[in-house]
C-alpha cells in the first residue's frame, strides 16, 4: 500500500504540473510562431519531448503520442510546404489540448498497468515442482530439500493456480515439466497468470527435447530459463541460487534530467526490491558511478547536457563498466534512432509507454545475465588462483628433486670416472663404465635443465647481456651440430654468408645454449638422411632472425603454440626420443629475458621452421 500511495502522489503531481507544462509549450509555440521564418524550435521541441516521456511514463498514451508527433514535426525537414506544415501544427495542438482535459477530467480513474495486477506475497527459498511423479522429480525434490529449499509439488498448471488462490502464497521459483506446457488441454495459461500476478516467480522449463521448436514454445510460453535433462547437480544448484539472490543487494542507477518520471521509475524499482537512485544531472554520472557503484544503468535518451547515446559511449570506454547493463528509456519509435543507441553499448530499448512489468522483466534478465558473468569471472579467478598454486608447488617439488638427485649422481659420476682410469679393467669392463659414464653426464644434463626451469619459474635467473658478433657463435653452433649430425647421418648447412661483424644484445652462454637446443631438436626429429639449413636474415623491426630448418616430421598448427609450454614432448615419447620436454620452453623463457622473441613456421610431414629474434645493437 505504502508503494501504491507513492506511486499515486507521482502521478497526482504529474496531472496538477500538466496545465502548466501545457501552458509552457504554447507559450513557446506562439512565440516561435510570431518570428520571422519561424525562428530556432528547439526549446520548443525539448518541452515537447519531455512531456511525451513524462505522459508515457505515467501511461498517458495518447498525450505522449501526440506530443511525440509535434515534436518530430519540428525536429525534421518536412516535405510539404510551409503553409501546410503549420495546419498539421495546429491541428495537433489542438488534438494534444484535448487528450490533456479529457485526461485531468479522468485522472482519478486512471490505474498503471503495474499497480491493476494482483499482490501476492512470497514465500523466500520456497520452489514449486509442477510436474507427474517420476524419478526425476523425485530427485529434483530431494536435492533441493537437502539444501534448505521448501518444496511444493503440484502435478499440473491447474493445480498449481488453485494452490495460488488458496494460499495466497507465490513460491520463489517454479520448476516446471515442458510437457505440461498444452494450451489445448483446458488447463489454464501461463499467459493468464502472468497477466493477472504482479512480479510472477521465474519460470523454469524442463525438458528431455533439446529442438529449437520446443525451446521456442518455452520461450513463447514466457519461460525465464530451459534445462535439459538429465540436469547436473551442481548447475541446478548454482542456477537456483542464481535466480534467488535477493535483489536488496543490486543496485540500479536512473539518469534522467526529469525528476518526476525518473522518481516514478524509481518507485517501480524499489517496490521490486532493488535499491535505486535518480540522477538528474548527466554530466556527474561518472562521480555517481564511482560512488555508488550500481549493478544496471538506465538512461533517457534526450537530456538537453548530452544525449543518452553520447553517455554510453563515454560510459563504455571505461573498462570498469564494461559489463555493466544499460537500457535506454525513451518514448521515440524512430528505429533509426534504436539501432544507434544500442550500437553505443546499450543492452535494452524500453518505451515509456511499455507496462512497468516489461522494465522489471528486462531488469531480471540483465542482472540476472550479469549475475552469471560475474560468477565466470569468479570462477575464472580461482582457476588462476589454483593454477598458480600448482605452479608453485611445482616449483617446489622441482627444487626438492634437483637437490636430492644432483648429489648421489655427481658421486656416481666421480666414482666412475675413477674407474675409467683404472688401468687394470680389461675391454668389455672399460665399455661398461664408459656406458655409465655417459648415462650419467646425460642424467646431470636433465637435472641441469630442471634447475634452470626452476629458476626461471621463480623469477630467480639473471642473465649477463653484452653486445657481441654473432657470426662466430654460429659458425661455432653449426660446426658442432654437423659433427653430431654424422653419427646418425644428418646434414647441417649453413646458408648465410661471411660478412662484417653482425651484433646482438644478448647473454652469449644463454645463446649459445639456444642455438645448441634447436640445432639439437633439428637433427633428433628429423626424418632419415633429413637435413637442417642455419639462415640468418636482418628484419626491418631492428631485430636478427636466425632460422634453423629441418625436412622432419613437422608440427599440427594446432600443436604450434604447446611446444614452448614446459614438459610437452608431443610425441616424442613414441619416437623414442629421450629428454623432459622443457628445452623449448627454456629457450622462449631466456629469449623473453633478452628482450627477443621465438616462433614457429610448420606442417605436419613436411618439415619444421624454428627461428628467434634478437635486438640488434651497435658495436
Amino acid at each position: 500500500m505504502q508503494f501504491a500511495s507513492q506511486l499515486e502522489v507521482l502521478r497526482k503531481k504529474f496531472a496538477a504540473d500538466l496545465p502548466a507544462r501545457f501552458q509552457e509549450i504554447k507559450t513557446l509555440y506562439h512565440n516561435q510562431t510570431r518570428q520571422p521564418g519561424g525562428g530556432d524550435p528547439t526549446q520548443l521541441r525539448q518541452a515537447l519531448h519531455r512531456l511525451a516521456g513524462l505522459a508515457g511514463t505515467f501511461k498517458a498514451n495518447h498525450i505522449s503520442e501526440l506530443a511525440r508527433n509535434l515534436e518530430n514535426r519540428y525536429a525534421q525537414e518536412s516535405t510539404d510546404s510551409r503553409d501546410e506544415n503549420q495546419r498539421i501544427i495546429v491541428i495537433l495542438f489542438g488534438r494534444l489540448e484535448t487528450a490533456i482535459q479529457q485526461y485531468l477530467a479522468n485522472v482519478n480513474q486512471i490505474d498503471s498497468y503495474y499497480l491493476a495486477k494482483t499482490t501476492i506475497g512470497k514465500n523466500d527459498k520456497a520452489i514449486c515442482l509442477i510436474a507427474p511423479e517420476n524419478p526425476q522429480t523425485e530427485w529434483f525434490a530431494g536435492v533441493l530439500g537437502e539444501n534448505g529449499y521448501s518444496i511444493n509439488r503440484q502435478p499440473d498448471l491447474k493445480a498449481f493456480a488453485e494452490s495460488i488462490g488458496n494460499q495466497r502464497k507465490l513460491p520463489s521459483m517454479i520448476i516446471m515439466d515442458a510437457a505440461l506446457n498444452s494450451p489445448g488441454t483446458g488447463q489454464p495459461g501461463i499467459h493468464k497468470l502472468k497477466a493477472d500476478i504482479k512480479d510472477f516467480p521465474p519460470l523454469i522449463f524442463v525438458s528431455e527435447r533439446g529442438d529449437t521448436l520446443s525451446r521456442l514454445e518455452a520461450v513463447r510460453a514466457g519461460a525465464s530459463d530451459y534445462w535439459l535433462t538429465p540436469v547436473n547437480r551442481d548447475f541446478l544448484l548454482d542456477t537456483v541460487a542464481q535466480y534467488l539472490t535477493p535483489t536488496s543487494r543490486q543496485k540500479i542507477l536512473i539518469v534522467d534530467d526529469d525528476a518526476i518520471g525518473a522518481e516514478y521509475i524509481a518507485g517501480i524499482i524499489r517496490a521490486a526490491g532493488y535499491q535505486s537512485r535518480v540522477l538528474n544531472e548527466p554530466l556527474r554520472v561518472f562521480e555517481v558511478l564511482e560512488a555508488f557503484k550500481p549493478d544496471l544503468l538506465i538512461l533517457d535518451i534526450y537530456m538537453p547536457d548530452c544525449s543518452g547515446i553520447e553517455l554510453a559511449k563515454a560510459i563504455r570506454q571505461c573498462c570498469c563498466h564494461n559489463i555493466m547493463p544499460i537500457l535506454f528509456l525513451t518514448t521515440g519509435t524512430d528505429i533509426d534512432q534504436e539501432l544507434c543507441a544500442l550500437g553505443s553499448g546499450g543492452d535494452e530499448f524500453i518505451r515509456k509507454t511499455d507496462p512497468d512489468c516489461y522494465l522489471l522483466e528486462k531488469l531480471s534478465y540483465r542482472l540476472r545475465r550479469l549475475e552469471q558473468i560475474r560468477t565466470l569471472h569468479q570462477q575464472l579467478k580461482t582457476a588462476q588462483q589454483r593454477s598458480e598454486r600448482l605452479r608453485k608447488s611445482q616449483s617446489d617439488f622441482l627444487t626438492y628433486v634437483v637437490h636430492e638427485l644432483k648429489a648421489p649422481l655427481n658421486l656416481i659420476l666421480g666414482f666412475s670416472e675413477l674407474l675409467q682410469m683404472d688401468g687394470g679393467l680389461h675391454a668389455e669392463q672399460q665399455d661398461m663404465v664408459k656406458e655409465i659414464v655417459k648415462a650419467g653426464h646425460t642424467q646431470l644434463a636433465m637435472i641441469e635443465e630442471l634447475a634452470e626451469q626452476v629458476q626461471l619459474a621463480t623469477g630467480r635467473f639473471t642473465l649477463n647481456s653484452e653486445s657481441l658478433d654473432i657470426l662466430p657463435l654460429l659458425n661455432r653452433a653449426s660446426a658442432n651440430a654437423a659433427m653430431l649430425g654424422l653419427e646418425t647421418g644428418i646434414g647441417v648447412h649453413a646458408r648465410f654468408a661471411p660478412q662484417p661483424g653482425v651484433y646482438v644484445r644478448a647473454d652469449r652462454r644463454r645463446l649459445e645454449q639456444i642455438l645448441a637446443n634447436l640445432l639439437s631438436n633439428a637433427i633428433k626429429y628429423n626424418k632419415p638422411a633429413g637435413q637442417v639449413w642455419i639462415n640468418m636474415q636482418q628484419r626491418a623491426n631492428n631485430m636478427l632472425r636466425i632460422s634453423v630448418t629441418d625436412t622432419g616430421i613437422g608440427i599440427a598448427p594446432e600443436d604450434a603454440e604447446i611446444v614452448f609450454e614446459a614438459f610437452e614432448r608431443l610425441n616424442a615419447a613414441q619416437l623414442g626420443i629421450d629428454g623432459l620436454g622443457i628445452g623449448l620452453s627454456i629457450c622462449s623463457q631466456l629469449l623473453k629475458l633478452m628482450n627477443g622473441r621465438i616462433g614457429l613456421d610448420s606442417q605436419l610431414g613436411d618439415g619444421s621452421t624454428f627461428w628467434i629474434e634478437l635486438p640488434l645493437s651497435l658495436e
